[in-house]
């Protein structure tokens, strides 16, 4: 699945700006909501933009931010993936690149570097029901400065690698497609994660 799928939405993300931000946009409307459901709002911002009724609270900052920053951000993204810095290293600096985009916590800001590089995941609930996590570890403070920050981002990015990208992607498709008799299977979950981008 992630073999499948990942690669192929690394490459779309990395290929321009618009594809860059319509990436993000799918990760901020998966908060709070069903999987199923992603493909439509994506369809319902880009007919109506910000006056998207699924840009409710944050999201509405993540959009506007995302698009007013969006060369600048998918240029520190490519600069970060080019650079010879270890994996680990190379996923810190991105998630501290997704983690200035309004709206995006932990999770959220693991599952765009998930999305857009192959790096990291995203420990959402699903996940921390599953791997029986502390969910105040997964909350960041607002002071980035904070020798908390610092050490809470380290240790996620150390969880996710330890877990493995391609594993936790795989395992959270497998367990969403038990929610819904609407998924075929986890390679479907997987599937529409490309196909909600290009159609």
């Amino acid at each position: 699945m992630f073999i499948n799928h990942n690669q192929k939405i690394n490459n779309f993300a990395l290929r321009s700006a618009d594809n860059f931000s319509k990436v993000v946009l799918m990760v901020s409307l998966s908060i709070q909501q069903n999987w199923l459901s992603v493909g439509d709002q994506i369809k319902d911002v880009e007919q109506h933009g910000i006056n998207s009724r699924f840009l409710w609270g944050v999201k509405k900052n993540t959009y506007l931010y995302t698009e007013a920053h969006k060369h600048k951000l998918l240029g520190q993204v490519r600069a970060v993936l080019a650079s010879k810095k270890p994996s680990a290293a190379r996923s810190l600096s991105l998630m501290r690149i997704f983690l200035k985009i309004p709206g995006l916590g932990l999770a959220k800001a693991g599952f765009c570097c998930q999305l857009i590089t192959g790096l990291v995941g995203c420990m959402d609930s699903h996940n921390i029901k599953l791997y029986g996590l502390d969910t105040k570890d997964l909350t960041l403070p607002k002071n980035t400065k904070s020798p908390t920050y610092a050490k809470r981002l380290s240790a996620y990015v150390d969880m996710c690698i330890n877990h493995g990208s391609e594993n936790l992607w795989n395992t959270w498709c497998e367990l969403v497609a038990t929610k819904s008799k609407k998924w075929d299977d986890g390679h479907h979950v997987s599937e529409v994660h490309y196909n909600y981008l290009i159609n």
